[in-house]
């Protein structure tokens, strides 16, 4: 099966970040705030070095999209559906039971015999950033991407994976964001048995570079639950929303494991299987993480095995695609957050020259980036500029905000200040806030979230 490589939907925001769609077609990044991210060292093992890189045809023009929908999932807390496609002999409703740091191999530490030896047997494409039967079918001579790269303006980003630390050399962020990309994607776990080592290190590395970033997850829907994976993917990324993080991603895509597995691109499962295994792994991660996980995927993947679903458009859409001036969307975004236009990318501070995944980031998002949930003593003084993917890319917003704690106010650049009022002693107050940014084309993006008071 092939990419489709002409059509396509025009290019506007998708969904929230969590992406929200609005009235013409624009959408806003949100919910990252105070991170709980702790960076330990990097491990020096080699990761295997296995795939074809893969390259696309740089966008030159952008247009103006239509505003599209999703259907709801369930609130925080709630438990999730289970699949009824994946099969599997291990628990697949409840929390993932290993714990501890990942071993410079990649295998999660208490992992049964059986685990351990899938993730040995794996351990090939476990490093890669994405499938080697995607990285094939996005494969075209590097130079029509660099060609091109000089015509690119807007907001760039990276997608690493354990494949771009050869033997073991570490991915210098400070060049990265040197160099002018300034989001980034890391590969952080696979299916129920795989940690990529190298990850934590990366992403704290990589915010702390000044880039915003967000963990991935590579699904392998039949051995466990979407629910059992969202759990795993975010207790060994150890994801918190805030400070730079972007919602979760959930990377879903070719099996690349068939000649073993004996299944076919979609795993072996049926459409309604497929869409059953995406849901539960949606609803776990919003349920954990207070988002809409982003996903990760191809036109043409989507609509064969999920039989062009239309029901997760709510999620902000990261699509691969090359050779076009606008990608081919997968059935229910009418277009997309991010766009994998490269897999071929020599990037400043990555060891892998050539063969790096080049993103970029939709210029006609209002890309606002919620503060998260606040708390502050009643007589604090406060000052906070609201983020936004936008500013990197010098695009002007006017911003807006109601249900701000007494005596805040928000400017028209996005800076919270003033002192909050005092009340009771003791007393707990808590006030639902919510920011609005405008940009000049009148595309406008809200984020919510609650801000307690104490005192």
């Amino acid at each position: 099966m092939r990419i489709k490589s002409g059509g396509g939907a025009v290019v506007a925001a998708a969904a929230a970040l969590a992406v929200l769609f609005i009235a013409g077609g624009s959408a806003a990044a949100i919910h990252v705030v105070s991170s709980g991210f702790s960076a330990p060292a990097a491990p020096t093992a080699q990761p295997a070095r296995v795939g074809t890189p893969a390259t696309a045809t740089v966008p030159a023009t952008q247009g103006g999209g239509t505003a599209g929908s999703g259907t709801a999932t369930a609130p925080a807390g709630t438990p999730a559906p289970s699949s009824t496609g994946a099969s599997s002999a291990r628990p697949s409703s409840a929390a993932p039971a290993q714990s501890g740091t990942p071993t410079p191999s990649g295998a999660v530490p208490g992992a049964s015999p059986a685990l351990a030896a899938l993730a040995a047997a794996r351990a090939a494409d476990e490093a890669l950033p994405h499938s080697p039967q995607l990285l094939h079918e996005l494969a075209t001579p590097p130079a029509a991407a660099a060609n091109q790269a000089a015509a690119l303006t807007t907001v760039r980003g990276i997608d690493v994976a354990s494949y771009q630390h050869p033997n073991g050399a570490a991915i210098s962020w400070a060049s990265v964001a040197r160099a002018g990309y300034r989001f980034a994607a890391i590969k952080t776990t696979e299916g129920d048995y795989y940690s990529n080592p190298y990850a934590i290190h990366d992403i704290v590395s990589a915010m702390s570079a000044g880039l915003y970033a967000t963990v991935y997850h590579f699904a392998i829907p039949n051995i466990t639950t979407g629910a059992f994976q969202a759990q795993f993917a975010v207790k060994y990324s150890k994801y918190r929303s805030g400070g730079r993080a972007l919602p979760l991603m959930l990377d879903i895509e070719y099996d690349p494991y068939v000649s073993t597995d004996h299944t076919n691109e979609c795993y072996g499962l049926s459409a309604a299987a497929m869409r059953t295994w995406i849901s539960s792994f949606v609803s776990t991660a919003r349920s954990l993480t207070g988002q809409y996980p982003i996903i990760y995927t191809t036109a043409n993947w989507w609509d064969t095995c999920t039989g062009s679903s239309t029901a997760f458009g709510a999620d902000p859409m990261w699509v691969a695609a090359y050779g076009v001036s606008r990608p081919p969307m997968p059935a229910g975004w009418p277009a997309y957050t991010f766009w994998q236009y490269s897999s071929a990318g020599t990037v400043p501070g990555v060891s892998t020259a050539g063969a790096t995944d080049l993103s970029y980031f939709n210029p006609g998002v209002v890309g606002l980036i919620d503060p998260g949930s606040q708390a502050s003593k009643g007589g604090v003084k406060v000052g906070m500029q609201v983020a936004s993917l936008d500013a990197v890319a010098r695009a002007t917003l006017k911003f807006t905000a109601s249900g701000l704690p007494p005596g805040l106010s928000i400017t028209a650049a996005g800076d919270i200040t003033g002192t909050i009022t005092k009340g009771k002693a003791g007393a707990v107050r808590n006030y639902r806030v919510t920011v609005t940014a405008k940009n000049t084309a009148g595309a406008t993006a809200a984020a919510t979230f609650t801000w307690q008071v104490t005192g």
